[in-house]
């Protein structure tokens, strides 16, 4: 339900017909409590923000006036509907000086009491809509230009932001549409079209224990992913405690963003980014490693399977990583590092053929004669003629 209601009432038949007849549910509110004294009912708006609170003027202890009143220096100040035994008009105009919004005589005539209330709910929505623009165009500001509204209060609740990378159209309305079962009613999504592609989403989460936001965060992303018909990207910022702090998880997600192109899926994450980039580094050292092995000991009879079990890797999982490292395959690389030495003994030695063959790692010289020749389109005694030739 979107509306908490706190009804106050001494008279408990009074409190058990306005949580009964009036239909609440359908007003889209719930009665979060109900106070048989204005201490009571005080408590309950202290500890929850109510958005409408109907009383009794006359009660024990504080007043309906006196409560009227305490509630004028809240900062969230619910809409509150009068209800009196007391035909007296002076207590509705003493009602209605502090703020009340109307005023309902016992015995209660429902339907009015229903009207008032749709009433007050109508102009809930009003305040409502009228702070939601107010607050965005202030979170605007503060992502954008790093300025802060003074009328925008500094909340204390949960936040992250997403930056959303799509040529989708419509985007903002479609994550608007689909926050998913991982968000609550009492979630607020601000959108943010900033380009063609780029779309910045700024949650705020209300009741949400710090454990839980990525988790929240995880799933909210993966919903949308799966409404999107186009290629989406999604970079999610870090969450954090209080609303002006958003600006430095939205320069997060930018900075996320920024590697797209390196990691694998389409939602980014400091937690992803590191996990992958780790991998990618120990594999690059994993390779570094190999390489060295294998110009230590190509001049012996080498496979792959003998430096996969060098560097600790399945032979798979190796030849993966080797091709995706120098581009080739593991016998190419051999082989062409075979063939590299032996033209410069070729060039520089006066050792015979099947000695070149057997210090690259050929123990078949005509065999490594005809791999020679099939990479360097000459023989070796036509190679070291040429080179000979050269040198003159």
């Amino acid at each position: 339900m979107r509306y908490k209601v706190v009804i106050a009432d001494d008279e408990l038949l009074i409190v058990k017909n306005l949580t009964q007849i009036i239909d609440w549910q359908g007003l889209d509110c719930e009665i979060i409590g109900t106070a048989h004294n204005g201490q009571e009912a005080l408590e309950m708006m202290e500890i929850h923000q109510v958005d409408l609170l109907l009383t009794d003027i006359s009660m024990p202890g504080i007043t309906g006036i006196e409560l009227l009143k305490k509630i004028n220096s809240m900062h969230h100040k619910p809409i509150v509907i009068l209800i009196s035994g007391y035909n007296d008009f002076e207590y509705a105009i003493q009602g209605l000086k502090h703020n009340a919004w109307d005023y309902i005589l016992k015995p209660i005539d429902y339907e009015e009491l229903q009207t008032c209330i749709e009433r007050a709910i109508d102009k809930l929505e009003r305040q409502k809509l009228n702070e939601y623009e107010h607050e965005k165009y202030g979170i605007y500001e503060l992502i954008t230009t790093g300025e802060i509204d003074s009328q925008v209060i500094n909340k204390q609740l949960s936040y992250f932001s997403m930056i959303v990378k799509t040529k989708t159209n419509n985007m903002e309305s479609i994550i608007l549409r689909n926050k998913g079962p991982y968000l609550n009613e009492n979630t607020k999504l601000f959108v943010y079209k900033m380009s063609d592609e780029i779309v910045i989403v700024v949650v705020e989460l209300a009741n949400c224990l710090r454990d839980q936001i990525n988790t929240i965060s995880d799933h909210f992303a993966q919903h949308l992913l799966n409404e999107v018909p186009e290629k989406c990207v999604l970079a999610i910022g870090k969450a954090v405690d209080c609303l002006f702090d958003i600006k430095h998880s939205v320069h997060h997600a930018k900075e996320l963003m920024k590697y797209e192109n390196f990691i694998s899926g389409n939602i980014i994450t400091a937690e992803r980014v590191k996990e992958e980039m780790k991998a990618k580094q120990s594999a690059a050292d994993l390779m570094d490693e190999a390489l060295t092995y294998i110009k230590d000991h190509f001049q012996k009879d080498l496979g792959m399977e003998q430096v996969a079990e060098q560097v600790g890797v399945s032979v798979s999982y190796f030849s993966l990583l080797f091709k995706q490292r120098t581009g080739i395959t593991f016998l190419d690389y051999l082989t062409n590092l075979r063939i590299e030495y032996a033209c410069l003994f070729l060039k520089n030695s006066d050792l015979k053929t099947y000695e070149i063959a057997e210090k690259v790692g050929y123990t078949d010289q005509r065999y490594f004669s005809q791999v020679f020749k099939k990479k360097m389109k000459k023989t070796p005694s036509e190679y070291r003629r040429l080179m000979n030739s050269k040198q003159k």
